[in-house]
This record gives structure tokens, C-alpha cells and sequence, in this order.
């Protein structure tokens, strides 16, 4: 279990009695606090209740859950989407409706357990390659050359702010009429010149993708979809049991996944900042000699691979009042590290004072 944190405002956090600057989570513009989505929740509360009281293919298909897939396709330049109650099921829900068309999946050996999951259950074969390493999943294409792949990967992985070499990918799966599951949680709203996601960050062909992701990380709401063709999306709805045995998201959340989408349309200086700190802030950690990720992922990985230096480094950050966002997880460095979130709404007396902190633990040799 984490530790236990209340949120205050859009970048502290209340722990053991203290306020603390926040650069954890992964709200990336606070929507879940913004007054605008939290009043469209409150208003949806009073007028729909809470519960839709069923699965979608039965007795809640609901006006909002067809307007919020609407929106959300419109938002990402797709015919369609489709979601479901929760984005550690979007990939399930997805392979359920399409493992049947590929003869074997491949997958990132650090890819999300959503992703893992996903593949196990399909009952395909399963082969994992080295991490964002496209030449070795060209070995593993090379073993059964006729067989048509389905490689899964994250679009943005949590733990380093890496993004997965999609070009390259594509590159490899095309002549072999392959596709590309993307877990985009860590995408949307957040990279490609649009927020649109990690396809749109590399440039590659939108048709060959599958793009996956939750509603709950750029879009502060909660839910997760899959956006593709109507072609693509029928199926899952007629054959995914992720999807038609599943109560959807409370109908408040939909409202506000609505109107978060719907301002970050309209205010694209939200998107603008948060690419501007990375671009940034993650250069800056590189030129003090830490391993950061390129690309403008808002995620830095910062360690000192070794546990006395890194318990200097939370005391520095402690120093500061920034709250030790230390994590220790599949796929994080070995030992752990800190794992330190931007966003939108981080000011830049607060940036000054991380990067402080961090410099300050250069100090102990």
C-alpha cells in the first residue's frame, strides 16, 4: 500500500500532517480538481444519479456514454470509440474482439500488466522482446515469418517517460500486414503536437495502430476507451465480455470526461506548457548527468543507483518541501527511483525548486 495523501489545490499534497509540493500522480492538467469538470460532474449527479444499473448492451447505453464517445473520437481523429469501466480493461476489451485475426502477439517485456494481461488471455502465442528494442523484435518476427503479428506496447511507459519506437515498429509489421496495440494511458492529452498521443508524436500511419488508454491520466476523469475505425469498434462491441458484462463508468464521470476533453480543445496553451516544461526541465537533468528519457513525455526517472545517495536525494527534496515520490515497482531501476510527474499547472518557482534539490544531491560523493 501507498502512503497516504490528500490532495490540496492542483500541486500540494497534505501527508503525516505537512503540506507538500507534488510532482507524483499522473493528472497531468488537474482536471479532477478543475472547477469546470467538477461542476459538470456535480450538475450530471443531480440529473442522472450515479449507478447507469447495468451493461451497456442491456439496459444502460445511456445518451451520455454515446456523447462522451463522440467527443472523445472527435478529439483524436477517429471514426469511433468505444469505452469501458476502467482503462486496465481497455486492452482486454480490445484483443477479446481481434486475437482471432493475428497469429501471434509480441510485447514490450516492460509493457503495462494491462497489456500483459490482455495478450495471456487472448490465447495466441505470446512472445515478449528487450524493451523499446526494435531490432530484437525483428529476430522474433523472423522465426515464423508468414504468421501475422499483433505487437503490443506502451505508447508512453509509466515508469520512464520512454516512448516506444512506433516508427520503427511500423516499419517491421508492414509488410507482414501487422498492427500495433498502443496503450496510450500516458499519451493522450499529453504529447503529439494535439494531445492526440504517441502515434501522432512519431508520425506514423494512424491506420496502423489500435490506440487504447484510460480517461483518468491527461483527461483527469476516469474510464477507458479504445478510438479506432467503425470497422474496428463494431467488433468489440458485438464479441468483447470486458465490455458487455461490465457496468460502464458512474454517468457523472462521463460528464466531466466530457467537458475536460472539451477544454482541452479549446485551450491548447494547457498542452503548449506541458511540453514546454519537458522540453525543459528533462534536458536539464540530463546536463547534471541523470539518465532521463528523451521525447515530451512529462515523466522523469531521476536515481542515483545506489540507496544512500538516493536517501540524500529525499532529504534534499524534504529540504525543499517537494514530497519523495520514491517508487519501487515493475519496471522501475533496479533499487527503485523518483519518479517526478509535470504538469500544466506546476508554476515555476515550484520547477526551480525540484531542480535545486536534485543539483543540492550532487553534492554527496
Amino acid at each position: 500500500m501507498g502512503p497516504q495523501l490528500e490532495f490540496i489545490g492542483d500541486t500540494e499534497v497534505l501527508a503525516e500532517g505537512k503540506l507538500w509540493t507534488f510532482f507524483g500522480g499522473n493528472d497531468y492538467h488537474r482536471f479532477s480538481r478543475n472547477p469546470e469538470v467538477a461542476g459538470a460532474l456535480i450538475d450530471a449527479v443531480h440529473r442522472y444519479g450515479i449507478n447507469s444499473g447495468g451493461s451497456r448492451i442491456t439496459t444502460a447505453n445511456h445518451t451520455l456514454y454515446l456523447e462522451l464517445e463522440a467527443v472523445l473520437a472527435d478529439y483524436l481523429g477517429t471514426e469511433d470509440a468505444v469505452i469501458c469501466s476502467a482503462g486496465y480493461l481497455s486492452s482486454t476489451m480490445l484483443v477479446q474482439s481481434i486475437a482471432d485475426e493475428f497469429d501471434l502477439l509480441l510485447i514490450d517485456e516492460i509493457a503495462h500488466g494491462s497489456l500483459v494481461d490482455a495478450a495471456l488471455q487472448s490465447g495466441k502465442p505470446v512472445v515478449r522482446y528487450a524493451h523499446r528494442d526494435a531490432g530484437d523484435l525483428e529476430r522474433s518476427l523472423r522465426v515464423n515469418p508468414s504468421d501475422r503479428p499483433l505487437v503490443l506496447t506502451d505508447g508512453v511507459f509509466a515508469s520512464s517517460g520512454g516512448i516506444a519506437p512506433l516508427a520503427a515498429i511500423s516499419k517491421l509489421i508492414t509488410p507482414r500486414d501487422g498492427r500495433i496495440v498502443i496503450d496510450d494511458a500516458h499519451g493522450v492529452g499529453v504529447i503529439g503536437a494535439t494531445g492526440k498521443g504517441s502515434w501522432e508524436d512519431q508520425g506514423i500511419d494512424r491506420n496502423l495502430i489500435y490506440q487504447t488508454g484510460t480517461l483518468s491520466k491527461g483527461l483527469g476523469g476516469f474510464g477507458g476507451f479504445f478510438a479506432g475505425s467503425r470497422s474496428d469498434t463494431a467488433p468489440v462491441r458485438a464479441k468483447s465480455r470486458a465490455f458487455m458484462g461490465s457496468t460502464p463508468v458512474p454517468l457523472p464521470v462521463a460528464a466531466a470526461s466530457i467537458r475536460s476533453i472539451q477544454i482541452l480543445k479549446a485551450e491548447p496553451d494547457r498542452l503548449a506548457r506541458i511540453q514546454k516544461l519537458s522540453a525543459t526541465v528533462k534536458p536539464a537533468l540530463r546536463k547534471l548527468g541523470f539518465k532521463v528519457s528523451d521525447g515530451a513525455a512529462p515523466i522523469c526517472s531521476v536515481t542515483h543507483f545506489d540507496s544512500g545517495r538516493n536517501a540524500y536525494l529525499a532529504d534534499c527534496l524534504c529540504s525543499q518541501e517537494i514530497y519523495p515520490s520514491f517508487i519501487d515497482y515493475p519496471g522501475s531501476p533496479p533499487g527503485g527511483h523518483f519518479r517526478f510527474t509535470l504538469s500544466s499547472a506546476h508554476t515555476a518557482e515550484q520547477i526551480d525548486r525540484l531542480m535545486l534539490a536534485v543539483n543540492n544531491s550532487l553534492r554527496q560523493q
